[in-house]
């Protein structure tokens, strides 16, 4: 197989060396700015990013032998997916890698959001005992509301709350998923609203695009449950934060947990502020989802097999 591959962001050597054993040239180029980028497009058959590379639609102009390019991860945020198909680019993903990796995290975030262990830790650091003030919950016997049930982390979160938690799971998502709902024991909601209102948390498991660009907008965030929970670990827009600051702020909500953000890292004073708000009330992480090593080695191998197929045709 001939071709050149550009890997633009950080990728373990085992799909690296996938892509080498096939016979295709790569080079590696994982700081690359969107303006080298641009200079050196015009060289390569193939893209292989992460979640940083910006494929823009000047890049993909630029692209004049370009035949595929791979998101080693799941969502397309960052790549123009309509100026590639124009061009007839194709533009492919690893969406099972992470699975397990963003369900863990989501159900460790509302542990911690549960159980305060956040704050907990920090007060010991610091020298404190609040042990009185630690009255925390527990996720047994919790309605749990999972948008995006059909998706795979979607499922396998109400697999995991259902199974190991016996939380009570309600799904919703836009496509029909009574099948996979009978399967894990999930009850489907076919309204977005009535999940709200009836779950003690919330957790967001939908793709980004305009249609979803604050789903959960002031009037849903109102929509929710008195003191309940939200988790995000999907894609920081699909939740409106202002709405979302200001309903923690008047304790509508009691927490929320956050991997995702309107900016990464933060930047503007509000998303400053939702991030460091008092007691406990907001559990960040840093957009770390799929950083586990299994996922990472799985992002890479998929990410290879499934480019060797594309520029096998």
């Amino acid at each position: 197989m001939n071709g050149k591959v550009l890997v633009c962001d950080p990728l373990e050597p085992e799909g690296v060396n996938e892509l080498r054993k096939a016979g295709l040239e790569v080079d590696e180029r994982p700081t690359i700015s969107g303006q080298e980028l641009l200079g050196i497009v015009p060289n390569y058959d193939a893209l292989v990013v992460r979640s940083r590379t910006k494929v823009t639609r000047d890049v993909i102009q630029s692209a004049q032998r370009l035949k595929a390019i791979v998101r080693a991860g799941v969502g397309l945020d960052n790549v123009d997916v309509e100026s590639a198909k124009q061009r007839g680019i194709q533009v492919l993903t690893t969406p099972a890698a992470s699975t397990s990796s963003v369900a863990e995290l989501t159900v460790t975030l509302m542990l911690n959001a549960l159980r305060q262990v956040s704050l907990a830790d920090r007060s010991m650091k610091e020298g404190k005992w609040i042990k009185s003030k630690l009255i925390g919950q527990e996720l047994k016997g919790k309605t749990v509301g999972v948008i995006g049930i059909g998706g795979r982390i979607g499922g396998e979160v109400a697999r995991i709350l259902s199974a190991g938690f016996r939380a009570s799971v309600l799904g919703y998502d836009i496509v029909d998923v009574r099948q996979r709902a009978a399967d894990l024991k999930v009850t489907i909601i076919e309204d977005l609203d009535d999940l709200l209102a009836r779950s003690d948390i919330v957790t967001v498991h939908v793709t980004y695009s305009p249609s979803t660009h604050h789903l959960l907008n002031e009037k849903r965030i109102a929509a929710m449950k008195k003191g309940s929970v939200l988790i995000n670990t999907s894609r920081g827009d699909i939740v409106d934060g202002h709405a979302l600051l200001k309903a923690l702020k008047e304790k509508h909500l009691s927490g929320a947990g956050l991997d995702v953000f309107h900016n990464e890292p933060p930047q503007e004073e509000w998303e400053k502020e939702l991030v460091t708000l008092p007691d406990g009330v907001t559990v960040c992480t840093c957009h770390i989802g799929a950083q586990t090593t299994e996922a990472q080695n799985t992002a890479s191998i998929m990410a290879a097999e499934v480019l060797i197929k594309a520029l096998s045709f």
